[in-house]
């Protein structure tokens, strides 16, 4: 584009803010001259006649104030002389139109009748350049109004393009955590009749990962997910590990962003085999409880804090989570341990309605 182009579109008057400015300048000014006109008894059809070649005054006034204005901003390098005498012109003419218009209408009959006239000139001219003041910094006060409301919401899409950015990037990383640890648990069977058994539960659980393009989906994906997730643990300790998964129906229906309790299981066999004394006992439970999504993971053993700075590779399934349910789901999100005596709670409310 020319700067010639520029130029033009730079100066371009903005419709709707300066009919905006017309529609302001009418409603309080025009209630107002018809009052003291009709006061100063001038019949009504003359004064709205008089009062229309006023507003349209007006207006061509505050139309070329913007475009004044405008031009004075787009040329910044323009020598101070030029400038002033490109107000000055204005502002003769901005006079010149004003007695024009008080001479030729039926203000100069009510002047003639008054013994003083000097005062009513200077309030009569006075007022008029007022009003068009008035009218330019309006446009303008609106104008810049519109271009930080734009600058706001530029800012919000950046946001937002920022937040599914970091989404895809945590999950991104969630999902190759998750198969490292399930790799483990079949690298630790010896069973050959298992191993076969062992990789179909994780070809399931690997296509629940692949399978998710959006951030929601039905709760019942990642519960089947879960429950092979489950089985293939369960085939590596044997007895050691006990766990009971109660999903109600409605649950399992609703659409929520996904995985969301995969991370708190994995974390849960992880560091519970270490800390419980005899076998793992794990509790899952997920219900809807109005227009919340609420999920219990429990274990039992004890609460380990984590290192700080955390090794490379670890704690990275708990961390990711709260933040991925944060950025999604904001203040609305409730992520919450609970350190019992003996097990480790999880609690997770999501609500339903949060992204319809």
């Amino acid at each position: 584009m020319t700067s010639i182009d520029d130029a033009r579109r730079g100066l371009k008057i903005d419709g709707g803010i300066f009919l905006r400015t017309v529609l302001v300048m009418s409603a309080i000014t025009w209630p107002l001259m018809l009052s003291l006109r009709l006061m100063a008894g001038t019949p009504l059809r003359t004064a709205l006649i008089n009062m229309l070649s006023l507003s349209l005054l007006s207006y061509a006034a505050v139309f070329l104030g913007v475009r004044l204005r405008k031009w004075l901003v787009l040329t910044p390098g323009l020598r101070r002389p030029r400038r002033w005498s490109a107000v000055v012109v204005y502002g003769v003419l901005l006079l010149i139109c004003i007695y024009a218009q008080i001479r030729f209408t039926t203000t100069q009959d009510y002047l003639d009748r008054q013994p003083n006239q000097r005062p009513l000139w200077v309030g009569l001219v006075a007022s008029r350049v007022l009003g068009v003041g008035l009218g330019v910094y309006y446009y303008f006060h609106l104008s810049q109004r519109k271009h930080e409301a734009a600058a706001q919401a530029r800012i919000f899409a950046l946001e937002q393009m920022g937040r599914e950015a970091e989404i895809e990037r945590l999950r991104a990383q969630i999902n190759p955590h998750f198969l490292f640890n399930t790799l483990t648990s079949i690298a630790g069977t010896t069973n050959r009749s298992q191993v076969v058994e062992i990789a179909q539960r994780l070809a399931d659980v690997l296509r629940y990962n692949l399978s998710h393009a959006g951030e929601r989906a039905r709760f019942e994906e990642e519960a089947t997910a879960i429950e092979s997730y489950l089985r293939v643990e369960r085939m590596r300790f044997g007895e050691r590990l006990q766990y009971e998964v109660e999903i109600s129906q409605v649950a399992r229906e609703a659409k929520v962003s996904q995985p969301v309790l995969l991370p708190l299981v994995e974390n849960a066999i992880k560091h519970g085999f270490i800390t419980s004394p005899r076998a793992l006992r794990l509790k899952i439970e997920v219900s809807v409880v109005g227009t919340q999504f609420k999920a219990v993971v429990e274990n039992t053993g004890r609460w380990i804090e984590p290192l700080v700075p955390a090794a490379p590779g670890t704690q990275i399934g708990l961390r990711n989570l709260k933040r991925r349910l944060v950025l999604i789901y904001g203040e609305r999100a409730q992520f919450e341990r609970v350190v019992l005596p003996d097990a480790v709670r999880f609690n997770v409310t999501l609500p339903l309605d949060a992204v319809a």
